[in-house]
């Protein structure tokens, strides 16, 4: 029966994939800069209701509107101005939210709480995201986001089939009991040797073998730090899944956390060290 169950998720995780990965291949590859921006704007809104069901769920049901409203001014502001519009709007937003508990929760104990919940989730979700348009508007950008997908799914891949045939030793059973050590070196090293494939066949001229080397060890590192962060927020919140929009997949954010770290990693590793 256990065996039914893992073909069942198993199938139900490939036919995802195989609908949504070639719209997801077109918009980078083809598609103009505001269907990339629609694309973010739409996972950013629902990421951040899913976040919203786990961190602010004690919270007025006006707030959490609010919260997941001034998200999309991230991504809209980047696409706008780089990464001026960012800061700005990320500095505006923390303002706003400080400003708005000040004269809600006056001197209530749950202010913090709360402000802490709303800032995170803007820092989490949409600061984070964005940076996908900052990397798309560099010189190559389609191809290095072309690049960072290949990576961050080949290691989460690698990391989910190896942790399952081979997967004895825990790597942090406090945070998340069904990963093993054995799926992190399984993941990682995918992670590396799909950085090297992919990265040489791109038209990449600036990335050397030494470079993509790293870069995927360090894309392996963040996004299996992300993957154990949603599950530490799911495990505070006691769930399973954040969502179910996706089958075999969970929610948005559990097919997010490894790409939510892995956008400012390739942005700021590209224009520092390319």
């Amino acid at each position: 029966m256990a065996n039914k169950t893992i073909d069942k998720h198993h199938l139900h995780r490939w036919l995802t994939a195989a609908v949504a990965l070639p719209i997801l291949a077109a918009i980078i590859a083809i598609g103009p800069g505001w269907l990339l921006l629609a694309l973010v704007l739409l996972v950013t809104a629902g990421g951040l209701l899913e976040l919203s069901g786990l961190l602010l769920a004690g919270t007025k049901a006006w707030l959490r509107t609010l919260t997941c409203s001034m998200g999309l001014l991230l991504p809209l502001a980047t696409y706008w101005k780089g990464l001026l519009g960012l800061t700005v709007a990320t500095v505006s937003i923390v303002f706003v939210a400080l400003a708005m508990h000040l004269f809600v929760y006056a001197r209530q104990e749950k202010v913090l709480p709360s402000l802490g919940a709303t800032v995170f989730s803007q820092l989490y979700i949409p600061f984070l995201i964005s940076h996908v348009l900052l990397l798309f508007r560099l010189p190559s950008g389609r191809h290095w986001i072309f690049l960072l997908f290949f990576v961050v799914f080949s290691c989460d891949t690698g990391a989910y089939y190896v942790g399952h045939r081979w997967g004895r030793h825990k790597l942090w059973p406090a945070v998340s009991p069904g990963k093993t050590i054995e799926g992190a070196i399984g993941g990682l090293l995918s992670s590396v040797a799909m950085s090297l494939l992919v990265g040489t066949l791109l038209p990449l001229d600036v990335a050397t073998v030494g470079f993509l080397l790293a870069l995927g060890f360090v894309m392996a590192l963040v996004g299996q730090v992300g993957d154990l962060m949603e599950s530490m927020l799911k495990r505070v919140s006691q769930v399973k899944d954040a969502g179910g929009i996706l089958p075999g997949h969970g929610g948005l954010l559990d097919r997010l956390d490894s790409l939510i770290f892995a956008f400012p990693v390739m942005y700021y590793g590209v224009v520092f060290f390319t």
